[in-house]
């Protein structure tokens, strides 16, 4: 690449997405050194549609962060740890539990709520209806208000703002639908109380 042309790079990369790649010489392949703390460098042919990445130089750590705890050492990653559930008492879907993981959780119809509710009650807003956040360093659950236009209530009093939200407290989310909160992560414990021993225990 030369000149002053910066897109200079992309001549030649169009490629048919039915027609095979052309093998490539591994001395010609694309390489990427990770950086830091990763050891190990990749060398992929650009015909091959598989990369791996390899972490053998950190495989004695565990790292946990606020929703997702990563095991390098050969173990499957966990992804999103549950933190709670909330279970359906009333309404469509009655019987049906969806978990809650750590940090902020937006509850609504859609499927691409972190909360799903597509039970066919039509007055949980699609988006954002109701907020449960996990704060991982007081161990506490809180019911904010969401954007959605409808509201909740809980105690028989709507929720306007934050609210502390205790083990087993019951949300009525709408006229048709309530919920019962059930916590898993509490003063007792938390996913980084596994991150001192390294074993779980």
């Amino acid at each position: 690449m030369g000149g002053t042309d910066k897109t200079s790079w992309l001549e030649g990369l169009e490629h048919d997405a039915d027609a095979p790649f052309a093998e490539t010489d591994p001395a010609n392949a694309y390489t990427e050194t990770l950086g830091a703390g990763w050891t190990d460098t990749t060398v992929t042919p650009l015909g091959e549609a598989k990369t791996v990445l390899s972490t053998s130089a950190r495989a004695d750590r565990t790292q946990i962060a606020i929703g997702r705890a990563i095991e390098e050492d050969g173990a499957a990653a966990m992804e999103d740890p549950v933190t709670g559930w909330l279970v359906v008492i009333k309404g469509p879907g009655m019987g049906r539990s969806m978990q809650i993981g750590a940090g902020l959780n937006t509850l609504g119809r859609s499927d691409e709520e972190r909360v799903p509710m597509p039970f066919g009650d039509p007055q949980i807003s699609s988006h954002d209806h109701l907020r449960i956040i996990y704060d991982d360093e007081s161990r506490s659950f809180m019911a904010v208000p969401g954007t959605g236009k409808n509201v909740s209530r809980m105690n028989g009093q709507i929720i306007a703002m934050p609210v502390t939200l205790e083990n087993y407290t019951t949300i009525q989310l709408t006229k048709q639908t309530a919920v019962r909160f059930v916590a898993f992560c509490n003063a007792g414990f938390d996913w980084a109380d596994l991150a001192g021993d390294g074993e779980g225990k």
